[in-house]
């Protein structure tokens, strides 16, 4: 029987991979690192470092539905659109919603040289959240804890302080998983559950290369009939589309209508609306839970960026954080993020070097 290896990776591209090898019905850690010979490899992301969204995403082919989704989270992001690497999930019966998942590019080209020192070339690499979309109650991962937030599947980095975690996760009710028992979940929970494979695209692992002229004319054939059934699909997925569309606008406009019975429906109702959730969603005070979450997220997208101490004052209404980034233009990044979510924020610097820069961030709600 073909050896199966599982690898964790680590959130940061310094850090260290969590191997587990099954052998015989058997799965078991590995403490060394190779060589590991013929087996199949299958690598899991974490959560802390992958951004999970579910939005409508209605398109008539997959490549219109990644620059719809793409469009869809542009505003979440912290970062520039061109520097992420976007996946789709699966198409939801009865619905033009989507799972989308985000991952730096500059981290996931470090992933795969890390694998590669490592002698290990995943076929597949999926998210933590693509094997828990289902889930109601947090999941402790060890490292960290993944938990729905709406219709999003967040990761909550287990080495915050029990304040923050709990205020975050809620209370733990059984203690962390141990060394090694991560692996061990994500590995038993990829046999039930498919996963979305994040090694598209320019990702994507290079193929073997079919010679003779029998590899030519099975290429030639598939070739013909896919032509044959494109031209019979054509019409067919443009109609589906257009109809979704028109059913989204349709329903959106009544909604706004019967909401706004004196208003005239806006041009661009999509835009409306993101401008109106927004506002809306402003606290009146600033929380602890609120801040801190948005805090946590904005890092996580923002590769070696860490959090050495924060400070909440609930009757003051902020947040004082103190960030250590490889530059100051990261820390504009996290800062960009948190305006995006309806903060004030301040800045300063407290040391900088040639290699990391120590800035302290202040969070306020808006005046």
């Amino acid at each position: 029987m073909k050896t199966i290896i599982y690898i964790a990776l680590p959130p940061q591209p310094d850090g260290a991979l969590q191997i587990a090898q099954e052998r015989g019905g058997r799965l078991e850690i590995v403490n060394h690192r190779g060589p590991f010979g013929a087996a199949d490899c299958l690598a899991f992301a974490p959560a802390t470092a992958v951004g999970h969204f579910r939005a409508p995403v209605p398109a008539r082919n997959e490549a219109e539905a990644a620059r719809a989704a793409l469009y869809a989270i542009e505003d979440e992001l912290a970062q520039p659109v061109e520097d992420v690497h976007l996946v789709l999930g699966p198409r939801l019966k009865e619905s033009v919603e989507r799972d989308i998942y985000v991952v730096d590019r500059t981290l996931m080209k470090s992933w795969l040289e890390l694998l590669s020192k490592a002698g290990l070339s995943p076929v597949k690499l999926l998210p933590e959240q693509s094997l828990y979309t289902d889930i109601m109650h947090p999941v402790d991962l060890g490292g960290h804890i993944l938990q729905r937030e709406g219709n999003r599947i967040i990761g909550i980095d287990a080495g915050l302080p029990d304040q923050a975690r709990e205020a975050l996760a809620g209370a733990a009710t059984v203690p962390s998983l141990q060394d090694g028992i991560q692996i061990i979940r994500l590995a038993e929970r990829s046999a039930t559950h498919p996963g979305v494979n994040l090694r598209t695209g320019p990702f994507a692992p290079p193929r073997e290369k079919k010679q003779g002229v029998s590899a030519w004319r099975k290429a030639a054939g598939i070739g013909i009939a896919a032509v044959s059934v494109w031209t019979g699909t054509q019409i067919l997925e443009a109609r589906n589309y257009n109809y979704a569309a028109e059913q989204l606008s349709r329903r959106a406009a009544e909604r706004y209508a019967a909401l706004f019975p004196a208003a005239a429906i806006p041009a661009d109702i999509d835009r409306a609306t993101r401008d109106m959730l927004a506002v809306a969603a402003l606290p009146g005070k600033l929380d602890f839970r609120t801040s801190v979450a948005a805090l946590y997220e904005a890092i996580a997208l923002n590769p070696d960026t860490h959090i050495s101490a924060l400070t909440f004052d609930g009757s003051a209404g902020r947040l004082v954080v103190d960030v250590q980034a490889p530059s100051p233009e990261t820390v504009d990044g996290v800062a960009t993020f948190l305006q995006r979510r309806g903060f004030q924020v301040s800045s300063n610097a407290l040391e900088q070097s040639s290699g990391a820069a120590s800035i302290r961030i202040t969070l306020e709600l808006m005046p």
